[in-house]
């Protein structure tokens, strides 16, 4: 039954007299940061990945920033702005030193490290368990979504970190009130002393932690300039906090505010390109890129925006609930990142993040007014230990998933062109290529680098260059990006932005745009498949499955003199349907040794063994 707590029992009921008496909350805990996990472990490949890890290859080899685009026949000479070099390089040195397994793992203990680091710190403020798990569980779940192998990692683990500089620096600050009337800002009668409004120096200096952060952040990724604009707003409405309780007393720590704000804006100058990556950013940012899913918000009215909605929800009840008095700036940011997460669904993390290391004053506050813990089962022992296997048992499941996961980087073969690829291979298709936006990327792996190419009649390395890929506008004008969407999608009524100066719509110009030989196409879309088909003069179908085709000009592919006829006979028509995933990279595998190792492997006296680690280890039947 109910009953109030005894001096004797903690909040899981559990005897404090009794040895073993940390099980129950030690278990529980252990289940949540399972929990956490589980949910930051997605292990699918990004279609970037391999386009992040070669260019990362590509400055380790050179020792050297591209000043120009690279592995393109339609852009050689259009500046580069990589905002992205060191998140590039690290991601280049752990898939060549640990492999696709230090990729996975090591996205997990970077967002585990986050999650832990905000559980700390509530409970250093003294945040019970249950307001902590719901906040460690809501921020995981809503991180899930945008925690894939990518550059974007930095731009969330920086921002914690500033997060964590910030409330340390304002400590005696937080969870009050300081704004006032105008009016009242200068009377001296009503002038708050510097130990009244929190201020305390030495807490202040950590401020001095943002040019270390900045540099790191800003050569990571372009997030960096969110992050100098939240930070600007929190220093803005602190030193309007400082105004309003002190009055002309207030001018030093507003100057101290904008000395840290122009060392953040000055961190942000060392980079490769200086001021001329934040005046590239300027004009990126000032365009939409509904092309790309995450700056979209339809995401807000699927299952994952349900998690948003829950978290918002949750929230809301706390500050609302709340009888603590709320924070003026805390208010204001969360505020302004909601505003934002509603337009862009790739601001969400940001808001989750504020939720998780500001909300739990007020979560607990809420949940102690309304008495939802004020009374706790108190257990027998039989029960505790009931209680204690069921812990165990869910922790042993939960972490097996979690293994599981993290066992593997997985590239799915109904979502990425894994046999079109592997027959390009074999058929030594190589040239200029138009690739479906997502796919570009992993079409540079297999086909555009040096370590993957193979030798043409003429003993020559044959290479492949693309059209256009997922660099976007950090390296492709926007005409050639227009004219690449009209492909696909021509009018159709779909999320895209589309420049004026770039004409009407012409799905043909993209197959025109640098003389293209090849094309690799996504089977998603009906659209593309019927602009090949009208012309079908030009361009012979040379492979088809269930998701993608693979079109050649005529004059090289479909002409019995080229010496790169393919016959009609080796092409593959149909489709199949893909099935599995295979291990990242998934790159092509020569068929000789592939082969040669298949019959080694079904000797009784040999064990498998991989193909130079190139191919797939292994497939995960659906």
């Amino acid at each position: 039954m109910i009953a109030s707590r005894p001096s004797s029992y903690d909040q899981f009921g559990t005897d404090k007299r009794r040895t073993g008496d940390l099980w129950i909350p030690g278990l529980a805990w252990l289940l949540v940061l399972l929990a956490c996990a589980l949910s930051i472990s997605p292990n699918v490949a990004d279609p970037d990945l391999w386009g992040h890890v070669q260019y990362g290859r590509d400055i380790i080899a050179e020792r050297a920033i591209p000043v120009f685009t690279k592995y393109s026949f339609t852009a050689e000479n259009q500046r580069w702005i990589n905002h992205e070099n060191l998140s590039e390089i690290i991601m280049a040195w752990v898939a060549d030193t640990l492999g696709p397994l230090g990729l996975v793992q090591g996205k997990l203990i970077l967002g585990m490290l986050l999650v832990v680091a905000m559980v700390i710190y509530n409970h250093r403020q003294g945040i019970g368990m249950v307001p902590n798990a719901i906040l460690a569980l809501l921020v995981s779940s809503n991180l899930a979504f945008h925690w894939s192998i990518r550059p974007q990692l930095a731009t969330f683990v920086c921002f914690a970190a500033l997060l964590i500089v910030l409330q340390r620096s304002f400590a005696g600050w937080r969870d009050h009130w300081h704004l006032r009337l105008p009016s009242k800002w200068f009377d001296a009668s009503k002038s708050t002393s510097a130990n009244e409004l929190g201020y305390d120096s030495r807490r202040l200096r950590l401020l001095w932690l943002v040019f270390p952060i900045f540099v790191v952040w800003t050569n990571s990724h372009g997030g960096f300039a969110a992050g100098l604009a939240i930070l600007g707003l929190y220093l803005l409405m602190r030193a309007v906090e400082a105004l309003s309780r002190r009055g002309s007393r207030g001018w030093g720590l507003t100057r101290r505010m904008v000395l840290m704000l122009c060392l953040a804006v000055l961190a942000s100058l060392i980079n490769p390109y200086s001021f001329q990556l934040h005046s590239w950013l300027v004009g990126s940012v000032g365009t939409p890129r509904p092309e790309i899913l995450d700056w979209q918000n339809f995401q807000l009215f699927t299952i994952v925006g349900f998690k948003f909605w829950l978290m918002l929800g949750v929230a809301g009840f706390a500050l609302l609930a709340s009888k603590q008095k709320q924070d003026a700036t805390q208010l204001m940011l969360m505020s302004v990142l909601l505003w934002q997460s509603l337009l862009h669904f790739r601001h969400v993390p940001f808001l989750a993040l504020m939720i998780g290391f500001w909300v739990g004053p007020h979560l607990q506050a809420a949940l102690q007014r309304f008495q939802v813990f004020a009374g706790e089962l108190v257990l027998s022992l039989a029960v505790r230990r009931l209680v204690i296997t069921g812990l165990t048992m869910a922790c042993g499941i939960v972490a097996f998933c979690l293994v599981y996961r993290a066992n593997d980087l997985r590239v799915e073969r109904s979502e990425y062109p894994v046999a079109a690829m592997q027959f390009m291979h074999d058929h030594n298709i190589r040239g200029r290529m138009v690739v479906t936006f997502n796919w570009a990327q992993y079409a540079i792996a297999a086909f555009c680098v040096d370590e993957h190419l193979v030798q043409d009649g003429e003993g020559q390395l044959a290479r492949s260059s693309i059209s256009f890929d997922g660099r976007f506008r950090t390296a492709f004008p926007q005409t050639l990006i227009d004219a690449h969407f009209d492909f696909l999608y021509g009018d159709r009524p779909i999320p895209r932005y589309r420049d004026a100066k770039s004409g009407s719509i012409d799905p043909q110009r993209i197959l025109e745009y640098g003389d293209p030989e090849i094309v690799l196409l996504a089977r998603f879309g009906e659209y593309s498949q019927q602009n090949m088909q009208a012309f079908a003069d030009r361009w012979v179908l040379l492979y088809q499955d269930e998701i993608s085709q693979v079109w050649g000009t005529r004059q090289r592919f479909d002409q019995a003199d080229s010496p790169d006829y393919i016959p009609v006979a080796q092409r593959e028509i149909g489709n199949t349907k893909q099935i599995g995933s295979v291990t990242w990279p998934a790159l092509p595998v020569n068929r000789n040794k592939l082969q040669k190792v298949q019959r080694i492997e079904s000797s009784p006296e040999t064990k498998p063994q991989e193909i130079d680690g190139a191919g797939p280890s292994h497939e995960h039947r659906l």
